[in-house]
């Protein structure tokens, strides 16, 4: 693998969670001591602050990038095997008003309901664009508990109007964040559990471009 651009700093050791009761989608946190001020920051439907932000300084311009992230799921003991989805983000919006487009997916996955057995997942995708398109094009492949369930597919949707050398998407807040200042755009990951469990649990070991 390629030297990293931007990454949360999480390993197998340190991962982010996210879990409990709720059908919404759940966002993996930006851990504290990565680029927060000391404090682990979420992105939600309503605010991007957390988000991955891929740097406008042109070097990417015209250039392959890596997105990677890999983690793990398990489900809560009193749904009949419910659905999980597992979806790679990217936000074009800013980071109080974002717009989400969702880049990589699992698919509706069915999960056996066994409390305490964890499901793998990870996402590799390789993406590009240019100034002079404005449009992110690239491929990815996903694979959920041994299963591949995309295999060197298209992006699951274009987006436009995108400017490698002066982005807009801009810092998380100006306050708890270090450049790059300005971004292409953002990418978060998120878990939705078809049935509310207070067993219901993701972790997020690896999560970055290169």
């Amino acid at each position: 693998m390629s030297q990293a651009i931007n990454n949360y700093l999480i390993n197998g050791s340190s991962p982010v969670t996210v879990g409990g009761t709720g059908v919404a989608a759940k966002y993996f946190p930006a851990p504290s001591g990565n680029f927060t001020a000391g404090a682990s920051v979420t992105p939600s439907s309503t605010s991007a602050v957390g988000q991955l932000i891929v740097p406008a300084d042109n070097r990417l311009h015209g250039q392959q990038i890596d997105i990677i992230a890999a983690g793990n799921f398990e489900v809560g003991s009193g749904g009949a095997c419910p659905n999980v989805l597992i979806e790679v983000c990217a936000n074009t919006g800013t980071p109080v008003s974002p717009s989400y487009t969702v880049l990589m997916t699992s698919g509706t996955i069915t999960a056996q309901n066994l409390t305490g057995t964890f499901y793998d997942w990870q996402f590799s995708g390789r993406v590009m664009g240019t100034n002079g398109s404005g449009t992110l094009q690239g491929v990815y492949s996903a694979v959920v508990d041994t299963t591949v369930v995309k295999s060197n597919v298209h992006l699951e949707n274009t987006i436009s109007g995108l400017v490698w050398g002066a982005g807009t998407v801009g810092l998380n807040t100006a306050s708890n964040l270090t450049p790059p200042a300005q971004g292409v755009f953002g990418l978060v990951v998120r878990v939705t559990f078809s049935v509310s469990e207070s067993g219901n649990s993701a972790n997020m070991y690896q999560f970055g471009i290169y």
